[in-house]
């Protein structure tokens, strides 16, 4: 699209939906990846005979909670007892935190914050993640960028609802990033009270980490920070000129495209831009967001603009995270390599 690099290089509320393929792009696994690890460490034999083929990390935590709000007492389902798929459950967590709590570099994601906060200057910056990771946190701490995401204390920082609906009455400066972890995090954590909390302490235990790759997180209550993070982002997109960069996402999540579809709907003045890994990532985008105008889609050798799929010629894949930094950062220096000049084709 004619005007990308200009959205890309001129201040204006730019808003960041950042998925598996950004993290994928810095060193971590992804969903695919993930899956592989799990289906591994999963040995009980009658838990394997419910699983199928096709099913990721994703479907495997849901058949788990399935399990646990069926088997009751000592029950058996399957042979299968209501401590042995605790243990199952506990054993999933422990893989993802162990895969996704590795060191990586975050000079490229520190790239992309610096960026954020300068585009926007003095509006509104948010960032949506569905990443478990912390690398989105470590990079905003690294650059000295403050954020804020719900929590609020200093032992075990706790989260409040009512702070991601409205934070204007709390001193959160509205030059502050906001990062919304739509899917859950690494560090959070539910008491047996129920409440929700920050906890850094990786000797914890793994049972109470508070992710929502599983049906759970549509079963939560209103104060649980997904269905207030999900009420943030419907929001955020309805509101005033926007403009939301897609990051590493496979617009897999009907819930998410749900609330993309609502902003398209009912905001003309929304303008999104997805960068696609691959065609096959590409053609999901197209099926999900395909009829509207003012959705323009990258990938490695494909764009979609203007309701138009057509041949990108490019060196590079500006799908790919890596090189679509590349493109900030020449941006940023004002020097204009291959990949830039075929964008404005």
């Amino acid at each position: 699209m004619e005007n990308l690099l200009e959205i890309l290089a001129t201040p204006k509320q730019v808003g960041l939906l950042i998925g598996a393929g950004v993290s994928k792009a810095c060193g971590l696994p992804n969903v695919e990846d993930l899956t592989k690890d799990v289906r591994k460490k999963i040995t009980n034999k009658k838990f394997n005979e419910l699983l199928e083929e096709t099913d990721n990390v994703e479907t495997i935590l849901n058949k788990v909670q399935q399990l646990k709000s069926l088997i009751t007492g000592e029950k058996k389902l399957n042979d299968l007892t209501l401590a042995t798929v605790q243990d199952i459950e506990k054993e999933i967590k422990k893989t993802i935190f162990e895969k996704l709590s590795v060191d990586q570099p975050i000079d490229k994601l520190s790239d992309l914050v610096v960026w954020l906060n300068f585009i926007n200057g003095e509006v509104q910056k948010e960032i949506f993640s569905l990443n478990y990771d912390l690398l989105l946190e470590k990079a905003l701490e690294g650059n000295s960028l403050p954020y804020f995401s719900g929590f609020i204390g200093n032992v075990k920082p706790f989260f409040v609802s009512d702070s991601v609906d409205d934070f204007t009455g709390l001193h959160v400066k509205q030059t502050w990033t906001k990062l919304w972890k739509l899917h859950g995090s690494l560090n959070f954590k539910k008491s047996s009270t129920g409440q929700i909390f920050i906890e850094n302490n990786i000797e914890s235990e793994y049972e109470n980490l508070l992710i929502y790759p599983s049906m759970d997180k549509y079963l939560s209550s209103r104060k649980a920070p997904f269905i207030a993070y999900m009420d943030r982002f419907r929001k955020y997109l309805l509101i005033n000129e926007k403009v939301l960069l897609i990051l590493g996402y496979s617009f897999c999540d009907d819930h998410v495209n749900d609330i993309i579809i609502n902003g398209l709907n009912n905001n003309s003045r929304l303008s999104v831009f997805a960068f696609c890994y691959d065609e096959k990532t590409l053609n999901k985008c197209i099926e999900v967001l395909g009829k509207y105008p003012n959705i323009s889609a990258y990938s490695d050798k494909l764009k979609f603009v203007n309701k138009t799929k057509s041949e990108f010629k490019n060196k590079d894949n500006i799908g790919d995270f890596n090189n679509f930094i590349t493109v900030i950062n020449s941006l940023v220096n004002q020097k204009k390599p291959e990949i830039i000049n075929e964008i404005t084709k």
